[in-house]
């Protein structure tokens, strides 16, 4: 069986700064070259909501849960997901805890890179983010556990994947901003999981940037796919012939 790919025409609103990362998410930026349908999916920082879009395609029939702080960000999520019934969309940021308000930073509607004023000082010197909200706050341990966990929060992945319920979860797909996140990811999967794709890349070409911190040379970024050793809905199927 050959694997080919199909390249779906989908209309996304976004601003212009995020034309490059969308096209990212929907040519295959989270794939993990496993196939499958029916899945449970949460999509913890949705931003615009291409890999909600890009999820329900490459997963057929599956349902996707996606979360989006962003007040500004959250209306492009709605009318980029509008009539969908497969995505269900949240205007809440995930934050271990009992809190249910939270500060979010941010330079503009849309922007990939903005995060809770938790984390968002580990990578911007302060004022870059120019925006501040109070925004709803949802524990994560008391989600369901799903089968596909992607999270891209712009610094706090690891601490919501460790308060995840991640015993019904086959795949997790993960950016991460610094090597500490990376640790405490590595360290939450490494009971349970394989780590199949993992990419790290380095920051100081970028601290030429006025908005990052300058202690972040020698540090890296980067994502993390870890499947569960054992599961089977999830299946590999590598191309034969030509």
């Amino acid at each position: 069986m050959n694997r080919y790919v199909a390249q779906i025409p989908m209309t996304i609103a976004c601003p212009e700064a995020m034309e490059f990362v969308v096209r990212d998410v929907l040519g295959g930026e989270y794939e993990p070259n496993l196939d499958g349908s029916g899945f449970t999916i949460l999509d913890i920082g949705a931003n615009v909501g291409s890999f909600a879009l890009w999820a329900s395609a490459r997963w057929p029939g599956s349902r996707v849960t996606s979360y989006e702080p962003h007040p500004g960000t959250f209306d492009y999520l709605k009318r980029n997901t509008a009539g969908r019934g497969d995505i269900t969309i949240v205007n809440a940021a995930l934050f271990p805890g009992s809190e249910k308000k939270a500060t979010f930073l941010s330079r503009y509607a849309g922007d990939g890179e903005s995060g809770l004023a938790a984390y968002s000082g580990e990578t911007f010197v302060e004022g870059a983010m120019v925006e501040s909200y109070e925004v709803d706050v949802i524990d994560p341990a008391s989600l369901a556990s799903a089968d596909i966990v992607k999270i891209d929060i712009e610094g706090g992945e690891g601490d919501v994947l460790a308060h995840l319920d991640l015993s019904g979860t086959s795949l997790v797909l993960l950016e991460f901003q610094n090597r500490r996140n990376l640790d405490s990811i590595l360290a939450t999967l490494a009971a349970d999981f394989e780590i199949v794709e993992r990419i790290e890349y380095s920051w100081d070409p970028l601290l030429s940037q006025n908005d990052y911190r300058t202690d972040l040379a020698g540090d890296v970024f980067g994502r993390v796919f870890a499947l569960r050793r054992g599961q089977s809905r999830l299946v590999r199927r590598e191309p034969v012939g030509h």
